[in-house]
């Protein structure tokens, strides 16, 4: 049953890695790679065209990769899934979706640390930031009601303590920054500590009519968290919520929804900390680049906030010409990000520069990635580019390609 669910859910996602062949891939590699940045999913690993699934959560393996397996791939998933999905003796992660990123320009306020929590006040954000110690591999999380900070949580750590050691980290270790904003109802419920009741895997299951408390059922799937809220058994709010999802939590509080008083986190930095964050994340969602510097802009920015270049007539283009300007991005990430949303997007009219990119492209992982978009785009011309990717030099280029070119073929002829 577990593996039949697996195979239904995770194999239909977008792999974050391979599938790599295992002449091609250093294994050790790869587990470190997901150890030093903390991810949650799934590895595959295929036997005779059998598919083994193996759980990783914030960054650790759970299990052993056999030696004699043909292919590996890892998906990237929600925390709880994976918990739910293994029976993982696991404390439940925070169901907290990240489908609404905020871009705060940490450059303008010169990394200070006081500056950024002011920011956050001035947007009136209400969410929550996430920050990843890549140094101790440890995760943090802040909640926020129109920028204050209601709750804090570090591991097992709460509260004060818990925003004592995120504020040190942020200040003395190498870190990444994310701000996400979420409605306020789910914040509110969150940040009163309620109670997990139950898992189930039907939303009929769920048994709501006989609670009297204000509850919430989070829907668990592999890409997202959906949310509905109730009071004595009665909708009051929803949120994304999906029906069919392979898992639903049931969360209760013991009284209603009740105000919080926020935490005082201005007296606890220091005049001149600053922010100590990786300046560029590959989780990022694709932003906005100067044509001139790169730096990252904003909408509102008039002139860059770095070169000075008069961005004007930059922001007057079409979005899709600005997707493939950024194409010339001089940083793998932040290129790989932009070839992503071109694929997503299915726009037509980047396949020309695609092209010339796969002629000149020494880069294996650029060029699978180019074979991803291509998978997702309509045009015949798509195809073409995957044939041509499947004959490539890089062996794990045309595996990535041919995979996909199978794939496309075969719904064709269905």
């Amino acid at each position: 049953m577990q593996k039949l669910l697996l195979a239904n859910y995770i194999l239909n996602l977008r792999p974050l890695y391979g599938p790599f062949h295992r002449d091609m891939v250093n294994v050790s590699w790869l587990v470190e790679s997901l150890r030093s940045s903390l991810k949650t999913g799934c590895l595959v690993v295929q036997r005779l065209g059998e598919p083994e699934f193996l759980p990783v959560l914030d960054g650790i393996l759970k299990g052993d990769i056999s030696q004699d397996f043909e292919l590996i791939s890892f998906y990237p998933t929600t925390e709880n899934f994976i918990i739910h999905s293994f029976g993982l003796y696991e404390r439940y992660r925070l169901p907290l979706h990240s489908e609404r990123p905020l871009w705060i320009n940490l450059e303008s306020i010169n990394f200070n640390t006081r500056e950024f929590f002011k920011k956050l006040i001035d947007f009136e954000t209400t969410g929550y930031v996430i920050v990843e110690n890549r140094v101790k591999l440890q995760k943090a999380y802040l909640l926020l009601q129109k920028g204050h900070v209601l709750k804090a949580q570090y591991g097992e750590e709460k509260d004060q303590t818990a925003l004592k050691r995120l504020l040190e980290d942020l200040s003395q270790e190498v870190c990444t920054l994310r701000v996400y904003e979420l409605p306020e109802e789910i914040v509110s419920f969150f940040a009163l500590e309620p109670e997990l009741a139950g898992v189930y895997q039907s939303f009929e299951s769920v048994p709501i009519k006989n609670l009297p408390k204000t509850s919430m059922v989070v829907s668990v799937s592999p890409e997202r968290y959906g949310y509905r809220v109730y009071v004595e058994g009665e909708e009051v709010f929803s949120e994304g919520f999906e029906d069919e999802a392979p898992f639903f939590e049931l969360f209760i509080l013991g009284g209603g929804l009740s105000p919080i008083e926020p935490m005082d986190v201005f007296s606890m930095i220091e005049e001149k900390a600053t922010l100590k964050v990786v300046k560029y994340d590959p989780n990022h969602p694709v932003l906005y680049f100067c044509p001139a510097c790169w730096s990252v802009i904003s909408r509102e920015d008039v002139v860059c906030p770095n070169c000075g270049y008069d961005l004007k007539e930059f922001h007057n283009l079409p979005y899709e010409y600005k997707l493939i300007m950024a194409l010339e991005h001089p940083v793998k990430e932040m290129k790989r990000n932009v070839i992503y949303t071109i694929g997503k997007k299915d726009l037509e009219m980047a396949i020309p520069h695609l092209e010339v990119m796969i002629s000149k492209e020494t880069d294996p992982i650029i060029l699978m990635e180019i074979a991803d978009a291509l998978s997702r785009m309509t045009s015949p011309q798509a195809i073409g580019l995957l044939r041509a990717l499947s004959q490539h030099r890089y062996p794990v280029v045309r595996s990535r390609a041919m995979l996909h070119l199978q794939k496309r073929l075969r719904s064709l002829d269905a």
